[in-house]
């Protein structure tokens, strides 16, 4: 058997583009008899001692993909590489040059970049699925959390808190209020490990409240028995009772409070930005 191609991947960042770029090409040839290995990848390359250290381990045997960012390094790169007939591949190159072109303008070069917004994309995926499992009272990671909603059901607890992990990459825990004060005891023994500062107690018209939970009912209840069984549920006394229990609470743990009536997920959200930076500025 022939021994698997060797590839080394280097990069004056953490190599996971030219990586990326590598794995998608590859897979091109699933169904061929191939065999490769990526022996190593070289990271944080950004002088020309990092590189002349990169060429004492390669020979010829070897297919080198780099994504370097400086213009004189990656040339020097390609010239030492060229030299020493080892085949090579700037994944760089390419997209930059005719970017610029179409742009018109010369990129700023500098190196790590990408892995900046890598880190971004990385840290907004890790709050979507933090949030998702910390819907409606669920999970167990509560003092993780930025950001904590509480409310009474259907005052969009979970829409806001999507929205602030998909967009803004916040990690946040959402749970429904019900008026019961055992249920108070417990939310507040929960809450504990969670900064008052981060915790938001959402409210709604009473009127509009109702509406919604009618509407809401109406297309989960089966049959009348069932919409008749449940009708406390959307009964406009007990909401205003529930939304006074709400009240209470917040205002007796100095929650910060928004009203959602009637209000876009967009807006509700940047008020519970500014919120809470201003908790943190302490204004």
């Amino acid at each position: 058997m022939c021994e698997p191609k060797k590839i080394v991947i280097v990069s004056d960042g953490t190599g996971k583009t030219a990586e990326r770029l590598m794995d998608a090409v590859l897979a091109q040839y699933s169904q061929k008899e191939v065999e490769y290995s990526l022996v190593r990848t070289y990271q944080q390359v950004r002088d020309k001692q990092a590189v002349d250290r990169v060429l004492r381990d390669i020979d010829s045997d070897y297919l080198v993909i780099f994504s370097i960012i400086s213009k004189d390094l990656s040339r020097y790169f390609h010239e030492q590489l060229t030299e020493r007939w080892i085949l090579h591949l700037s994944v760089l190159d390419p997209m930059i040059s005719t970017m610029s072109k179409f742009l018109g303008v010369h990129p700023d070069y500098r190196p790590g970049l990408l892995q900046i917004i890598d880190d971004k994309y990385y840290r907004k995926v890790d709050a979507i699925g933090y949030t998702v499992e910390h819907d409606d009272g669920r999970g167990s990671m509560i003092d993780a959390a930025d950001l904590v909603l509480v409310g009474l059901s259907r005052t969009c607890k979970t829409p806001i808190a999507m929205y602030l992990a998909c967009n803004h990459g916040m990690k946040v825990a959402n749970i429904p209020i019900v008026r019961n004060p055992s249920m108070e005891a417990n939310l507040l023994e929960r809450l504990k490990p969670v900064p008052g500062a981060r915790i938001f107690g959402l409210m709604m018209q009473p009127e509009v409240l109702a509406h919604v939970r009618e509407e809401r009912l109406m297309f989960l209840a089966r049959d009348a028995e069932q919409q008749v069984a449940l009708r406390e549920y959307y009964d406009l006394q007990e909401i205003r009772e529930d939304l006074k229990f709400c009240r209470q609470l917040f205002n007796g743990q100095d929650w910060d409070t928004v009203d959602v009536t009637r209000r876009a997920i967009e807006e509700i959200s940047l008020e519970i930005l500014d919120k809470m930076v201003a908790n943190r500025s302490g204004t």
